[in-house]
C-alpha cells in the first residue's frame, strides 16, 4: 500500500507537470512561475499513464461486459443506452490524455528503452480497442503536426486494418526495446515491477489477441506469451478512500455509505449458480457477495416495495429456461436492460465480491455491508490473463479437437489458480475444484459442436469479469453463447451494437468526421461471422 500511495502522489505531481507542459507554448511572455518542458520528468508521465490506462480499460471494458451480460445494462433499447454522448469521456481520455502523454513521455525518454516499450504496449492496446469499439479511427494524423509544424485539428480516419497493422509494429518494436541492453526499469512499474521478460510476454499476448480476430494462422507465432497466472497483465488497486481514492472503481460503486449502487447481472449469476452437472461454480463466492439469504419471490415472500417483479403472476418476457427477475439462494440482481426505478434495496441486493473488485468474500454470513467492507477495494483490473490466452487457443485449434479440450482445461485450471492466489485466506477446496471440473468434462464430452461453443464462451466470459473487452470481441467473432439472456424488451431492443456510435465530441469537433446511421455496422475483422447477436 505504501508503494501504491506513493504512486498516486507521483501521478498527481505528474498531472500538474503535464498541464504546464501542454500550455507552456501558449504563453506570450515567459512566466517565471510556470514549468518549462525541459523541467518535465518522464517518470511522472509514465506513472500517470499507468493509472490512467487501468481506469480507461475498466471503464471501456464495462461496456463490453454489459453487452455480454457479465455486467448489468440499464436500458430498454441499445440506441438509448449507447448514444453518441455515451463514450465521449473514453474517447477524450484516449486521445487527449493517454496518447498525448505517451507522445510527451517519448520525447523525454529517447535513451530509456524500457519507458518507450511500456508506452508502445499501452498505445497498441488503446488503438486496437478503439478500433474494436468504433471501427475506423484517427491514428496517423492524430496528435501530429503538418509540414509547417501546426497541429492537425481535423485528423483523418485510418482504416481499422491499418490501425491494427500499426499496433503490430508498435508491439514488435516494444519487444526490441525491452530486450535492449540499456533497458532500465522505471522506479514505478505497477504492472511487472521491472521485469522486462514479462512485458515481452504481455506484448506477445496482445499480438495473439490481434491475430485471434484477424489471422488464426499467425496466432501461435507470438511467443513467449502469458501462459501462467504468475505472468498475468493486470493493475493492482489500493484501499485509500480519499485524496486520492486508490480503490478499485467497481468497489467504489458497491461499498458505499448507502449500500450497493450497482446491480449484478442475473444471467451471469444464474450461469455460475447452475454450474455443470449440478455442481455450482465455486468461483461464485469470490465474484459475488450476498447480503441476504433469499430474494423476495424466490425463496422468501414477495415484497413489492423492493422487488416488484417477484410478485406472483408478474409478466415474464423470457422463454423457459432463461432467468428472470431474481434467483434462489439470495442472488439478487437485475435482468439485461431492466430500467426500472431504484427501490430501497442498497443493503439487500447482491454486491461485487472479493474478485476482482477487492470486496467481501461470500462466506454465507449474509450480513449487510457498506463503506469499507471486505478488502477495502484492493482488487485488480485484468488486461490480459493466461486463461484468456488458453480460451483463444482452444477456439483457434477447434473445440472438437484434443488441443481444444486441452486448452479449455488449462484455462479453467488457471482461473482457479488465480482465485486461490488472489484470496489465499479463503482458498477453494481442491475437492470442489475437482468436482466442478469433472462436471464440466462430462458435459463437454457429450456436447454437440454448437453446445461446445456455448460452453467455451460461458467459461471465457466468466474469467473476463473486470474487463469485458475480449468477451465483446469473442461474442461478435463467434456468436457464442447463443443462450444469453435477451434484453427485457425481447425483440424491441434494436440492433445489437456490433460497433458503437462515434462519440459526439469527435463528430462535433472534427469537420471530416461523420456519424454512422445505426449500431449495426461491422468491424473490418467481423464482416459477418456472427449473425444472431442479441
Amino acid at each position: 500500500m505504501k508503494l501504491l500511495n506513493k504512486f498516486f502522489a507521483v501521478a498527481t505531481v505528474g498531472l500538474l507537470l503535464m498541464s504546464s507542459c501542454e500550455n507552456a507554448d501558449l504563453d506570450l511572455t515567459e512566466n517565471p512561475n510556470a514549468l518549462s518542458p525541459n523541467q518535465a520528468n518522464a517518470e511522472f508521465f509514465l506513472s500517470a499513464i499507468q493509472e490512467d490506462f487501468a481506469l480507461w480499460v475498466n471503464n471501456l471494458g464495462d461496456v463490453g461486459a454489459e453487452l455480454t451480460r457479465t455486467a448489468y445494462m440499464n436500458g430498454r433499447t441499445y440506441n438509448n443506452v449507447y448514444s453518441p454522448s455515451d463514450l465521449a469521456d473514453e474517447w477524450e481520455e484516449a486521445y487527449q490524455d493517454m496518447l498525448q502523454d505517451i507522445k510527451l513521455m517519448n520525447a523525454l525518454s529517447e535513451d530509456q528503452p524500457y519507458y518507450l516499450g511500456m508506452g508502445k504496449v499501452f498505445q497498441a492496446y488503446i488503438m486496437i480497442t478503439l478500433v474494436d469499439y468504433f471501427g475506423d479511427v484517427p491514428y496517423s494524423e492524430a496528435l501530429k503536426g503538418d509540414e509547417e509544424g501546426n497541429v492537425i485539428l481535423n485528423p483523418a480516419q485510418d482504416s481499422g486494418a491499418d490501425v491494427y497493422a500499426a499496433a503490430v509494429a508498435l508491439l514488435e518494436s516494444a519487444k526490441t526495446d525491452f530486450s535492449s541492453p540499456g533497458a532500465i526499469a522505471p522506479t514505478y512499474d505497477f504492472y511487472y515491477n521491472g521485469d522486462a521478460s514479462k512485458w515481452i510476454k504481455a506484448a506477445n499476448s496482445i499480438l495473439r489477441k490481434i491475430y485471434w480476430v484477424t489471422d488464426d494462422a499467425r496466432f501461435s507465432s507470438a511467443t513467449p506469451y502469458i501462459d501462467s497466472p504468475a505472468d498475468d497483465f493486470q493493475f493492482q488497486w489500493g484501499t485509500n478512500a480519499v485524496q486520492p481514492d486508490t480503490r478499485h472503481p467497481l468497489y467504489r460503486d458497491n461499498y458505499t455509505a448507502t449500500g450497493g449502487e450497482e446491480y449484478m447481472p442475473n444471467w451471469l449469476m444464474a450461469t455460475m449458480q447452475t454450474g455443470h452437472n449440478n455442481v455450482k461454480d465455486p468461483r461464485i463466492n469470490y465474484y459475488f457477495y450476498r447480503q441476504v439469504e433469499s430474494t423476495p419471490g424466490f425463496g422468501s415472500p414477495a415484497n413489492e416495495e423492493v422487488l416488484e417483479c417477484g410478485l406472483p403472476g408478474y409478466f415474464n418476457p423470457y422463454p423457459a429456461g432463461i432467468p428472470f427477475c431474481g434467483l434462489e439462494e439470495g442472488y439478487w440482481g437485475r435482468d439485461h436492460g431492466n430500467d426500472n426505478g431504484i427501490p430501497p434495496d442498497g443493503f439487500l441486493r447482491t454486491l461485487r465480491g472479493v474478485y476482482p473488485a477487492g470486496g467481501r468474500f461470500d462466506d454465507g454470513s449474509f450480513a449487510a455491508t457498506a463503506l469499507g467492507g471486505g478488502r477495502g477495494g484492493d482488487g485488480i483490473t485484468p488486461i490480459m490473463l493466461s486463461s484468456w490466452m488458453h480460451f483463444m487457443a482452444a477456439e483457434v485449434a477447434g473445440l472438437n479437437t484434443a488441443a481444444g479440450t486441452d486448452n479449455m482445461l488449462k484455462a479453467i485450471g488457471d482461473s482457479f489458480t488465480k482465485m486461490n492466489a488472489f484470496e489465499s485466506a479463503n482458498p477453494i477446496d481442491d475437492r470442489d475444484i475437482t468436482s466442478y471440473t469433472n462436471g464440466f468434462v462430462a458435459e463437454w464430452g457429450a456436447a454437440s459442436p454448437a453446445e461446445k461453443g456455448n460452453l467455451w464462451a460461458k467459461q471465457f466470459f466468466i474469467t473476463t469479469v473486470g474487463n469485458g473487452n475480449d468477451a465483446y470481441n469473442a461474442y461478435r467473432k463467434t456468436g457464442y453463447p447463443t443462450d444469453v439472456q435477451p434484453n427485457i424488451e425481447n425483440g424491441a431492443e434494436g440492433a445489437f451494437p456490433t460497433l458503437m456510435y462515434y462519440p459526439s465530441n469527435y463528430v462535433t469537433n472534427n469537420s471530416g468526421a461523420s456519424q454512422r446511421s445505426d449500431l449495426s455496422e461491422r468491424n473490418f475483422w467481423n464482416a459477418g461471422d456472427s449473425t444472431n447477436l442479441k
